[in-house]
């Protein structure tokens, strides 16, 4: 048994290597291959000079998706709680890549989230209009305090301000409005005391 393992094992290491058998055969292999060698050739060097695009292109992706994502739970709870990571998203993408990248994490992110919990109103506009505010001041914030964690907390308490008289005026109640403040503050001190610098540390 052990010498028939032994004699594969054999005529396995001296076979050929199909495309490997002349110098013409290697040719062809490559001309046969050879899109898929100019691509990945071309991806390299796109990735080599244009890196700090596809790194901003990836950070906006994947916070709109954990935005988006993050508010699901409203498909099916009926509350309005705070509990979200589209304000995580705006804040370090806005101080990483600009105000412009995190106005578009915060706005698509915010869309799609309404869309998928099917609670898309015109009162939504109010929270477009926040996020649209922190995402033009986030830059000049974390200027000032030159911490990412209390810059979050800030714009928190910044977009709550911003949203709520709104959102009153066009007929939610307050009780409604104080559990969704009170859960939002929260759940974003949490979010920017443990997540953020993670974050930060990672993308800078």
């Amino acid at each position: 048994m052990e010498s028939g393992k032994k004699n594969d094992l054999v005529s396995w290491a001296h076979s050929r290597v199909p495309g490997m058998q002349s110098l013409g055969s290697f040719v062809k292999l490559l001309s046969e291959r050879r899109l898929a060698v100019l691509f990945v050739i071309a991806a390299a060097v796109l990735l080599f000079f244009f890196w700090g695009y596809v790194k901003t292109l990836a950070m906006m992706a994947f916070f709109i998706v954990l935005g988006a994502a993050s508010m699901i739970y409203n498909r099916w709870l009926k509350l309005s709680l705070g509990v979200e990571f589209i304000m995580l998203g705006v804040v370090i993408t806005s101080v990483v890549s600009g105000r412009l990248p995190g106005l578009v994490v915060g706005i698509i992110g915010l869309f799609l989230a309404e869309l998928i919990s099917e609670r898309f109103t015109y009162s939504t506009f109010v929270s477009f209009i926040g996020i649209a505010v922190v995402a033009l001041i986030a830059p000049n914030v974390i200027h000032q305090t030159n911490s990412i964690t209390s810059t979050g907390i800030i714009l928190t308490v910044v977009y709550d301000a911003v949203i709520i008289p709104g959102y009153l005026l066009l007929g939610s109640s307050i009780g409604r409005s104080a559990l969704f403040v009170v859960t939002h503050i929260a759940f974003n001190v949490w979010a920017f005391s443990f997540l953020a610098p993670i974050f930060i540390s990672v993308l800078s």
